[in-house]
C-alpha cells in the first residue's frame, strides 16, 4: 500500500474531514477541512502548506506532527 493511501486512512480515522485529493505529478494532495493541503510524492517528499482555521490551528498542527513523517516540509501562506 501506498504511503499516500495509508496517510489518507489515517487523517480520516483521526476526524479529519477530506475537502478533496487529485492525482499530481509524482504523488497525489489531500485537501484539509482544516484549511492546510498535504501533498505526498512517490519519492517520500511530504509538504503541507496553507494556513490552519483558527479553530483548529492547536488540534491540526499537533496532530499532523505526530503523524507525518519528522522529514516534512512545513510551508505556509
Amino acid at each position: 500500500m501506498k504511503y499516500a493511501m495509508k496517510l489518507e486512512l489515517k487523517l480520516l480515522e483521526l476526524g479529519f474531514h477530506l475537502d478533496g485529493a487529485e492525482d499530481i505529478s509524482g504523488g497525489e494532495r489531500f485537501h484539509l477541512g482544516v484549511g492546510v493541503v498535504i501533498s505526498v510524492y512517490d519519492n517520500g517528499t511530504v509538504l503541507v502548506q496553507g494556513k490552519f482555521k483558527p479553530k483548529y490551528r492547536a488540534w491540526g498542527y499537533q496532530t499532523l506532527r505526530r503523524i507525518l513523517p519528522k522529514t516534512t516540509i512545513w510551508k505556509d501562506k
